[in-house]
């Protein structure tokens, strides 16, 4: 009925166990250090994210300084600016356009839109800093 001896079939299937009990084993230790390498690169990872987010939060308080101190001077330049004249209903014939003889709306205006672009400089250097912080 069996054309090998009982005794080969218990041995070739207990060599087929030793042989899926090793490869089990195997595994399972790749996989142990494989998550050990995952957790170690989480953390790296984690690590990395915090000094980052330090970073960024330094660039933001100092971008953020740089804002407040633009819009102080806002303030105080409108409130001077507001002292003088307004603009007359029909524009004076033969007057030169400076600076100084702006009228106040005017003055106020470019003064706002100064400080505008300030702000927007401001920023665009706090994010070539920030880009700057993580590309490191």
């Amino acid at each position: 009925m069996f054309p090998l001896p009982i005794l080969t079939y218990v041995k070739l299937g207990a060599i087929a166990l030793a042989l899926l009990f090793s490869a089990y084993l195997g595994y399972s230790f790749e996989h142990s250090r494989f998550v050990a390498f995952k957790a170690a690169i989480a953390e790296e990872t984690r690590q990395k994210e915090i000094e980052h987010q330090i970073a960024t939060d330094e660039i933001r308080k100092v971008k953020d300084a740089q804002i407040r101190d633009i819009n102080s001077k806002l303030v105080d330049a409108i409130s001077e600016l507001r002292k003088r004249p307004s603009r007359p209903e029909s524009p004076l014939p033969g007057q030169i356009g400076t600076g100084a003889s702006l009228f106040a709306e005017d003055a106020i205006f470019l003064r706002r839109e100064a400080a505008r672009a300030d702000e927007l400089r401001a920023g665009l250097e706090a994010c070539y800093a920030q880009y700057d912080a993580v590309s490191k």
